[in-house]
């Protein structure tokens, strides 16, 4: 299995069939092979297939709470928010204080504008637990935003750029920073963003959202 994982080598197509040949010979390896071979082909934004996979780990394993999450997360990428919620849920009831099923499912509705408050709750839970994370640093800065909060989430979505800059983070922290009106700030970061993650699907609809092309950066 360890062997299959390395897509980097063999190439994500021979790795997912590499994995699928595992799962038939080596049944007890199977529950393994199904999650990273979902794992694989999320990281490659795959997410169809992703979920697919998780779906058929699933109905060999119901509840196993790894395949829960993987699915939730593939989910939200494909924009089945429902479907994504209901998976991060039932996480939750197995593993109620996990920081990570917490910090996905509240980013998940604030990201959608749902249940501000819930989210907010399930996210300060995430932070707590982990306070340096990054993608829960972000998490939190995102749902201050959308409650209209912005000098409050600027602070934490500083923090989370400079602990792990990237597409995602760095479309947040520059569109908060261009709805503040500091937009030299706003195109600085969006260039670094742009420089560690060039292509990154939300950095690029923000950039569109507001006019701003990557060469403008």
């Amino acid at each position: 299995v360890a062997e299959a994982a390395r897509a980097g080598v063999l190439g994500l197509d021979a790795a997912v069939e590499r994995l699928g040949r595992v799962r038939g010979e080596r049944p007890e390896l199977a529950e393994r092979a199904v999650l990273l071979e979902a794992e694989l082909l999320f990281q490659a934004e795959r997410f169809a297939a992703a979920a697919r996979t998780y779906s058929r780990g699933l109905e060999a394993a119901p509840g196993n709470p790894d395949l829960l999450y993987g699915r939730g997360l593939a989910r939200a990428e494909l924009g089945d928010i429902d479907g994504a919620e209901a998976d991060l849920r039932r996480v939750l009831e197995r593993k109620p204080e996990d920081p990570y099923a917490l910090n996905a499912l509240g980013y998940t509705l604030a990201n959608q504008g749902r249940r501000l408050e819930e989210a907010e709750s399930l996210i300060d839970r995430a932070l707590a637990q982990k306070p340096e994370s990054a993608a829960i640093l972000d998490s939190k800065g995102w749902l201050l935003y959308r409650q209209g909060r912005l000098e409050e989430a600027l602070g934490y979505l500083e923090r989370a750029f400079a602990e792990q800059g990237g597409g995602e983070i760095g479309a947040h922290l520059g569109e908060v920073l261009w709805e503040l009106g500091r937009r030299q700030r706003a195109r600085e970061v969006w260039g670094k963003a742009w420089e560690a993650d060039p292509g990154h699907p939300l950095l690029q609809e923000t950039l569109e959202a507001y006019g701003v092309g990557p060469d403008a950066l």
